[in-house]
């Protein structure tokens, strides 16, 4: 029996070998990086759910930038980004960027048979003043600087000295452009800081659902990349079940092409791969959503749970007993924070795909 190596990635960050959905994204970032300074698409930022593919997205737009000769720098937010973005911009061109030294030598001394000197060490510079000088380096070799910066949030200072420090090299016209995601709450968090509120004219791409089409066409080549195939039927059942969250392509792909070493893979092997993702679903990214909720806001789900599709907020005020003005102040929350998404006027609806599926299930088993 043949032996076949699964092609799917259910990790974080770990780019799939087919992406779904997301080409005009990533080619709109592209050409921004061809077109100069001042094309809008060389500052980006992407929000979405947990598992909606904003990691993937990130490390995808950078690998295909280095291929057009940029040099692209990754990292997360937190309170040591600038001097890891330092150090990546110092290996990555470690060709015609030279280590700056720690100290100098400012005189010798020749006691005895041995040689003294003294090294008085250089004063702290900038980060500014460092990516001047750095930034000037790989102009003169004609290389562009991307930055993509994962996990974005207003609360490490080191994220805000970054975006204050960048904005003026978008306004000396370098070669330098940026990506950012995180999710929604955390980007509207960054708006609401002064000293970076040029943010708020970057592009903001929402990382919607990918379209059954798109799943059904990404799934059935990972599945054949292998020189496995999979039924008409077993394939619209597994594209169906991943709501177009981009994690669950992945989570789906993985267990169903796991449950058996067959050339051919069946319904039986779908269903029970579904099953499979399901709980990791629940594990590895609803649990997060759920713990990160007060629980005035669980209740405001609860009361959604009722509803086919979408939910009337006088009829959710009235469920919760309380005032329509209060439950609007939750529910711009729990859409701030990606959870839920505006339906039309005086209306909601769940955004994250699976989440009312298992609070059904959870308040059942109660």
């Amino acid at each position: 029996m043949t032996s076949y190596s699964n092609p799917f990635t259910p990790v974080f960050g770990n780019e799939p070998p087919f992406l779904a959905g997301r080409t005009q994204l990533i080619n709109n970032v592209l050409r921004g990086l061809e077109n100069g300074p001042g094309d809008p698409n060389r500052v980006t930022i992407f929000t979405g759910p947990r598992g909606s593919g904003k990691t993937v997205l990130l490390s995808t737009i950078s690998a295909k930038a280095e291929e057009t000769g940029w040099i692209s720098i990754q990292v997360a937010a937190s309170d040591l980004m600038l001097e890891q973005l330092i150090e990546q911009i110092e290996r990555k061109a470690f060709s015609f960027i030279k280590q700056k030294p720690k100290s100098r030598i400012t005189g010798l001394q020749v006691s005895g048979t041995g040689i003294q000197r003294e090294i008085v060490k250089e004063r702290k510079r900038t980060w500014r003043a460092q990516m001047d000088e750095y930034l000037d380096m790989l102009a003169d070799e004609g290389v562009g600087l991307l930055f993509s910066v994962d996990e974005v949030t207003a609360k490490y200072l080191e994220m805000i000295e970054f975006i204050s420090t960048f904005q003026f090299f978008i306004r000396e016209k370098r070669e330098i452009a940026l990506t950012m995601a995180g999710l929604p709450h955390a980007v509207m968090q960054m708006f609401q800081d002064s000293s970076i509120s040029f943010l708020r004219r970057a592009f903001q791409r929402s990382l919607d659902p990918i379209s059954y089409p798109e799943v059904r066409t990404t799934m059935k080549k990972t599945i054949e990349s292998t020189g496995r195939e999979i039924k008409d039927n077993a394939l619209k059942r597994a594209a169906e079940s991943t709501q177009g969250l981009a994690f669950m392509i992945q989570l789906v792909g993985y267990h169903t092409f796991n449950q058996s070493s067959r050339d051919l893979i069946s319904g039986g092997d779908v269903e029970q791969g579904i099953i499979d993702a399901k709980n990791d679903m629940e594990t590895m990214i609803l649990g997060s959503t759920l713990f990160d909720l007060s629980d005035t806001e669980k209740r405001f789900l609860a009361a959604m749970l009722v509803d086919e599709e979408v939910s009337i907020m006088s009829e959710i005020a009235e469920r919760m007993e309380t005032s329509a003005s209060n439950a609007s102040h939750y529910k711009r929350r729990l859409v701030n924070q990606g959870v839920l998404a505006d339906a039309g006027k005086g209306k909601v609806s769940f955004s994250i795909p699976m989440l009312k599926e298992i609070l059904i299930e959870r308040q059942e088993g109660d």
